[in-house]
């Protein structure tokens, strides 16, 4: 408006002193003629004359006050933002995460007075992802403050503090969270896993069933390696896979993934580990040495001298009991124990099929077939053989977990289950970087990772029968997530179905990921879009690729905007060239 009125007062000013100085020429001998042959024709050129001395002017200057607007560089006013204070994380009263500052909401500029952009926690729960380029900042400048507000709200109430699980590839990001759990007198409640550490940790001892464990090895061999059109291939996993894990859950009651993996590789020992099974949990039939002696009938029965009681004993079977009862001869039945323990009714049918699988199914399969089932599910297990420390660490034996026997941890300090370590307020953190075995550190975080879902997921139902308890929120934090991501397709298992049930069981996942194209390569098919919707707050760093920047672009939406348009156009009519 200012430059209006001074433009105005210019072209005054100058038409005046144009009227003034340079009047109209009445005394010219041809504007005379045509004032006495056509007198308004002359009015007309007088009046004429005297507006232009004024519009002239006026057009001249705002065309170039115009053009001054439009190229010339505008100076920058200088904005000191007046942040409000930063709530300090320890003493918030409700949970929330600050994201950053609330500026100009359609203009990338600052304001005087900015607010800071929060999420509570019921936006929490919902996920956050975090895309951006190598070296944007998303480790820095998100994952690190991030991490501080979750761990750090109520860190001084026992029954409020948040447990969480920490996964990443580099190896320097766990100490960073140890370093913020001291920072807020936490350090007790940080236990890693690592090869050096002394805590021990076996993917396979829960109390999942030997199909439900059978079944997940199977669906990770899938992410990890790709699905084949085939699905007989999966079937043969999972088949294989459950039978073992069954047979060593029952004469054992534990199973490593070596365990199953010496058992696949090898079919003369696990027909004799079925072998020895068939003794284990039998009954025994005891008679004394004399009765023995006296009836040479007996002797084509394999009994063994038990020289703690000096009395016979053999297996039962009904063609020595018919041979007793038929020569009157006293018999004991007694129950042999398994493995110190004796079996249950359960335990022993399910035995019985996995013998019926083994000599029925499995050994029927031609041999060619059967060696490349093997080989499939080879390839992975092998991880937890050639390496003696990985072995040590996540291959323990039954020893680790008894009191008794692993009193002075001999064999290690077992991770006590994830179901126990979130009550408690725990922060798991999985250190093993991708440059000391790629594949092994992902099937390893991805199967830790399957656990702390699972005992989440489990955790439901035990927050609605006790709904005025006070039940503390769950971190999950993973920096450079694609290296983790899997998702179920088809198949009950998955990220995108494990985060769409999360929010009920307080879980804050937050992670981040340099690109949309990382988490597309890693899902088969279209299944990343799925995985993507799962989580409602996204953050766009800077990003190199154009496909996640159009994406990003897309999701953000669209909002119409006018826009200044200056053109410069010539137009004629009836043009014709003259020669």
């Amino acid at each position: 408006m200012t430059s209006r009125i001074l433009v105005a007062a210019i072209a005054i000013t100058t038409g005046v002193w144009l009227t003034v100085n340079h009047p109209f020429p009445e005394e010219n001998a041809l504007l005379q003629l045509v004032f006495l042959q056509k007198p308004w024709l002359f009015h007309a050129l007088k009046n004429g004359y005297l507006v232009m001395g004024f519009t002239t002017p006026w057009i001249g200057l705002s065309t170039a006050a115009a053009l001054v607007y439009i190229f010339l560089p505008k100076p920058a006013t200088a904005i000191e933002p007046k942040l409000p204070p930063y709530p300090d994380p320890a003493r918030r009263e409700t949970l929330s995460m600050v994201l950053g500052e609330v500026h100009h909401a359609k203009k990338p500029m600052p304001v005087e007075n900015p607010t800071w952009l929060t999420i509570p926690d019921r936006g929490l729960y919902t996920g956050t992802m975090i895309f951006g380029a190598i070296g944007s900042g998303k480790t820095s400048g998100c994952m690190h403050p991030f991490a501080e507000q979750i761990l750090a709200f109520k860190a001084d109430d026992p029954d409020r503090r948040a447990a969480g699980l920490v996964l990443e590839v580099k190896g320097d990001f766990c100490r960073k969270v140890k370093t913020i759990l001291e920072k807020h007198n936490r350090g007790r409640d940080y236990l890693e896993i690592s090869l050096d550490t002394p805590y021990r940790y076996n993917p396979l001892h829960n109390d999942l069933d030997a199909y439900a464990s059978a079944y997940s090895i199977a669906s990770l061999l899938n992410n990890l390696y790709g699905r084949g059109k085939e699905p007989f291939w999966q079937q043969a996993y999972t088949n294989l896979v459950k039978f073992i894990i069954l047979l060593h859950k029952i004469r054992h009651g534990y199973v490593t993934l070596f365990d199953v993996y010496e058992c696949a590789i090898n079919p003369a020992l696990l027909k004799t580990k079925i072998e020895e099974g068939e003794a284990d949990g039998a009954t025994k039939l005891v008679i004394e040495v004399d009765d023995f002696m006296r009836h040479s009938e007996l002797e084509k029965f394999p009994f063994d001298l038990d020289s703690a009681t000096k009395r016979m004993s053999v297996l039962e079977s009904p063609e020595l009991t018919g041979v007793l009862k038929r020569l009157r001869v006293p018999f004991a039945a007694e129950r042999i124990a398994a493995q110190g323990r004796a079996w249950t009714a359960d335990e022993r049918e399910q035995f019985e099929a996995v013998k019926r699988w083994f000599n029925h199914d499995w050994m029927q399969i031609e041999p060619k077939l059967r060696t490349s089932i093997i080989e499939g599910i080879s390839v992975f297990l092998s991880l937890f053989d050639d390496n003696p420390a990985i072995k040590r660490v996540f291959c323990p034996p039954k020893e680790t977990y008894d009191p008794v026997a692993n009193a002075d941890h001999r064999f290690g300090i077992p991770m006590p289950p994830f179901a126990e370590l979130i009550e408690k307020g725990t922060v798991c953190a999985l250190n093993f970087p991708v440059a000391a075995n790629p594949g092994l550190a992902r099937a390893l975080g991805t199967m830790m990772k399957q656990d702390f879902q699972r005992a989440l997921l489990m955790r439901i139902p035990k927050m609605e029968q006790a709904p005025n308890r006070p039940w503390r929120d769950v971190l999950f934090l993973c920096d450079e997530y694609h290296a983790f991501a899997t998702v179920g397709e088809h198949d009950p298992s998955g990220d995108e179905k494990f985060f769409a049930l999360s929010r009920q069981a307080k879980c804050i996942p937050i992670v981040a990921t340099q690109s949309i194209s990382s988490i597309r390569s890693t899902c088969p098919g279209e299944s990343w879009r799925t995985l993507l919707q799962t989580f409602r707050t996204k953050i766009f760093l800077s990003l190199s690729d154009d496909f996640s920047a159009r994406t990003a672009s897309e999701l953000c939406g669209k909002e119409e905007q006018l826009k200044l348009n200056y053109s410069i156009s010539e137009h004629g009519q009836d043009a014709v060239l003259a020669c």
